[in-house]
Parts: structure tokens; C-alpha cells; sequence
């Protein structure tokens, strides 16, 4: 059994909150938004299900195993667990990549524009470009790049997440529609490039080269 003591408690804490604001967005944002659906909606959805299910399907479980990937007592305790977890949020990610593709393709959001429709095929690209370059560097036993690729590649996946929480441009626009949200969503991938090697690297980004060297 792993004792608190051995955790990262700022990681732990982080961990958490991502958590429960998954969950948030899982219950309020998904199922029952599917629930209170109109049979118009329904109709919809039901058309897209074959893409949509295994869409949905692997960015669930990518969204449950990335977390693990970031634990440095797993690592140390249990490295061949590690490794197959690590296997299966790399291969949910390339699972669930084609289908958004298809999804924006033959599914686009009513409303939607043409480079609304662009920036989500980038950001599925994305999305399985920084996960097989996980893969690539964990193969080729590159562990700081390693954990450079995997932290931007769970940072794209918290997209999902992140995206469905608030919409910010109610700020600053009085009726936003679906390609203004565009821009937001642009900014969170660009985002979620960014802020994981902050937090990954905190350590060496942020503390005195003297505090460090001890």
C-alpha cells in the first residue's frame, strides 16, 4: 500500500480537482444535456453514433489512465504497470483520433463554420502527434523528452474538460455563437502546449540553482 507521505501532494491536489471537474462535466455537460435532448438532438446523435461511441470510448480512457503516467511513486514501485498503462492511453489516443476527424467531417456542429471545423482536426492531430512522440522517446529511453511529450499530450486531452466548463467570451460578447467559441478553444490549445512543462518542470524552472543543487 502507498502511504500519503510518499505522494506528490501538489500533483495529488491537482489531480483532484481535475477529477472532480471531470466528473462535473460528465454528469451535467453529457448525460444529462443527452437526457433533457430534444428528439431533433437525439435523431442527430444517434446518426453519428458509430463514430461517436469509440470516439468517446478511448478519450474516456485516455482521460482516466493519463493521470497515472505522472506518478513518480508508481514509477518507482510498479514500472511494469506503469509502462502498461502508459500503452493504453497511447493507444486510446490514436484510437479516438480518426473518429474526431470523422466527426467533423461528416458531423460538423450545426452552425459550425468551416475553420470551426479546422481547428478541432488540429487539435485531434495534435493530440496523437505529442502522444506517439511519447511513445517514441519512452522507446528510445529519452525520459526527459518523454515526460515533456506525455505532460502536453494529457494537456491537449484535458481540452475535452476544460473546454466545457465555462465559456469565458460571455465576458466580453453579449451572444457568442459556436465560431467565436472557436477562438476560446484555439487558446486552450495553445494552452495545453504550454503550461504541462511549467508544471512538470517547476522544480528546475523555479527554485534557486543553490536550493537545487542540494
Amino acid at each position: 500500500m502507498l502511504q500519503l507521505t510518499t505522494l506528490n501532494k501538489p500533483r495529488v491536489f491537482l489531480f483532484s480537482i481535475l477529477a472532480i471537474l471531470s466528473l462535473y462535466v460528465l454528469v451535467v455537460q453529457e448525460v444529462l444535456y443527452l437526457w433533457s435532448a430534444g428528439a431533433a438532438e437525439l435523431a442527430r446523435y444517434k446518426s453519428m453514433s458509430w463514430i461517436l461511441v469509440p470516439h468517446g470510448i478511448s478519450g474516456m480512457i485516455a482521460l482516466v489512465t493519463g493521470p497515472f503516467q505522472f506518478s513518480t511513486t508508481l514509477r518507482r514501485t510498479n514500472l511494469a504497470l506503469h509502462k502498461k498503462l502508459g500503452k493504453i492511453y497511447i493507444i486510446a489516443i490514436l484510437s479516438a483520433m480518426p473518429f474526431a476527424i470523422l466527426l467533423n467531417i461528416y458531423h460538423p456542429i450545426p452552425g459550425a463554420s468551416g475553420t470551426f471545423a479546422f481547428e478541432n482536426i488540429t487539435q485531434a492531430t495534435v493530440w496523437a502527434i505529442t502522444a506517439a512522440m511519447a511513445w517514441l522517446a519512452a522507446s528510445k529511453r529519452q525520459i526527459t523528452i518523454h515526460k515533456m511529450w506525455a505532460a502536453r499530450s494529457y494537456g491537449v486531452t484535458l481540452v475535452f474538460v476544460l473546454s466545457r466548463i465555462y465559456n469565458p467570451l460571455q465576458l466580453f460578447m453579449k451572444h457568442p455563437d459556436i465560431n467565436d467559441f472557436g477562438h476560446f478553444l484555439w487558446f486552450l490549445l495553445v494552452f495545453a502546449l504550454v503550461a504541462p512543462d511549467m508544471l512538470v518542470f517547476s522544480k528546475e524552472l523555479f527554485t534557486s540553482r543553490k536550493t537545487h543543487s542540494k
